[in-house]
Parts: C-alpha cells; sequence; structure tokens
C-alpha cells in the first residue's frame, strides 16, 4: 500500500508528525533497550498511534457513507482528548456515540520464565532454542494475525532482547561470585485500528511487555531464570447505526465529505 499523509482529521486526533504505528515500530532504535542496565529506561512506548490497514485515499471511496461518518466523527472526538493514555482513550470511546462496543473484550497476560544452569557466558547472548520459545510465546499471546501484521513488531529482535541474561564481571571480586535482578520495560503501545473493507470497525488495542533477568553464578557456572511478562488488551467499536442513519442531511454530508479528505 502506498504511504498514507496524514490529513487534518488524523492530526487533529493523535498529533503534528504522526506516523502508522508499524513506522514506530520500524524505526525504533531497538539496541537502546538494555535488560542488564540499571540505568536504562529507553522502550518503545505512544499512548495511541493510528494503524490503516487497508485504508487508503483509494480505500475510502470503497466503503460505506456509516463507515465514514464513524471515522470521521470518532476523529473529533479524540481531538477532544489530550490524555491519550490507555484508561483515558477507552472511556472516551465507550462514551463515543458514534460507536458501540462489542460485548466482548479482550484481556490476556503471560510469563515466559525459563531457568538454565550452563557454562557462564561472559555477553549474556542467547541461546537460539530461547529466541524460538519467545517467537512462539509471543505469537500465542496476541494470538490475533491482524494485530501481528499492522504493528510488525520483529520478533527475532524482540526475543534477543528478552532473552538477554548473564551476570556480567565488573571486577575480580565479581569473577567468583554474583548475583543480579533486573527488569526492564521493552515496549507499552495504544494503537487505533482504523475500518476498511474487510474490517469494518475500530480496533483499539494495547501491547505491553516487561523483560526480566535473574542471574546467580558461583566462579564458572551459572544459574539463570530469563523471563518476559506480556498483556494484552483489545476492543472492537463498530458503527452505531441508529445514531449514524438519524443524523441531519447537513452534518451527515459534512462528515462524509471530511471523511474523503482525510488522506490528502
Amino acid at each position: 500500500m502506498a504511504a498514507v499523509v496524514a490529513g487534518s482529521l488524523i492530526t487533529g486526533a493523535f498529533g503534528e508528525g504522526v506516523k502508522e504505528i508499524s513506522n514506530l515500530v520500524k524505526n525504533f532504535d531497538w539496541s537502546k533497550i538494555k535488560v542488564t542496565d540499571k540505568k536504562s529506561n529507553e522502550f518503545l512506548h505512544t499512548g495511541l498511534a493510528p494503524s490503516y490497514g487497508k485504508l487508503d485515499k483509494d480505500g475510502l471511496q470503497k466503503i460505506d457513507d456509516e463507515l465514514k461518518i464513524m471515522i470521521a466523527s470518532t476523529m473529533k472526538v479524540l481531538e477532544k482528548q489530550s490524555d491519550k493514555s490507555w484508561k483515558a482513550v477507552v472511556e472516551t470511546m465507550m462514551k463515543n456515540q458514534f460507536v458501540e462496543p462489542d460485548k466482548d473484550e479482550t484481556y490476556k497476560t503471560d510469563t515466559l520464565t525459563k531457568e538454565s544452569k550452563s557454562v557462564f557466558k561472559t555477553d549474556g547472548s542467547p541461546s537460539a532454542k530461547i529466541v524460538d520459545e519467545v517467537k512462539t510465546w509471543f505469537t500465542k499471546l496476541i494470538s490475533d494475525s491482524d494485530v501481528l501484521a499492522s504493528t510488525k513488531i520483529d520478533i527475532d529482535v524482540l526475543a534477543k532482547i528478552v532473552a538477554q541474561s548473564g551476570a556480567t564481571i565488573d571486577s575480580f571480586e565479581t569473577f567468583w561470585a554474583k548475583t543480579e535482578r533486573h527488569e526492564q520495560t521493552v515496549l507499552d503501545i495504544g494503537v487505533l485500528r482504523f475500518p476498511d473493507m474487510d474490517r469494518p470497525y475500530f480496533k483499539l488495542y494495547r501491547i505491553e511487555l516487561k523483560a526480566w533477568s535473574d542471574c546467580s553464578r558461583i566462579v564458572f557456572h551459572q544459574t539463570d531464570a530469563n523471563g518476559i511478562t506480556g498483556t494484552f488488551n483489545a476492543r472492537i467499536f463498530r458503527p452505531r447505526e441508529s445514531v449514524l442513519k438519524g443524523m441531519n442531511p447537513g452534518p451527515r454530508k459534512k462528515a462524509i465529505d471530511e471523511a474523503n479528505n482525510m488522506f490528502s
């Protein structure tokens, strides 16, 4: 799909310089994240970012007017909400008269823990087995192909970050015995997935991942407990037809026109 250029509706709701979540993930410098660095506070965070799916300038012409009105009206609602934290955005969407939430709500949390006793590694490099297990765990946690495709998180990079382990040698004394415990947020992202022809609804979701490492070593033998805790929330919001179809002709046409010009 061609690059989407945000118009006034998008910038009003998400802010100037808004980027789609896949671009934020792609351009983030993952090398900044160091699980074993006590002073590090680098991680990928966004209160709310858009994901357009198959919706672009041409795609807008293919969806029905109710969807266009829902999109334009919701952007106006979000523009008035300065707090873009997950809790605040959910509350705003629940009060949004132009949409109605599905009864089903996704809330999943899980922790992957790996314990091993192996020859000491000075560089804390992860094993290929751990990388594969993190990939499997993350895919199962999300269990949503649409979300996995829209965020485009590089699971190989993610797995290597969360699999970091190893008590580091920083003095002659710690060569013989050392214990370390570290925890680091990897990412915390909120995303609003736009409606398109295949999925005619908004999907609001959040992914939060925290990696941790607990290591102890006596001489050359090291026991590692490595883990990642993930939380995935998602809500679906569909057009509230009773409101959208009952709008007066003037406001209705204005909302449709605004939606048609959303990508300039």
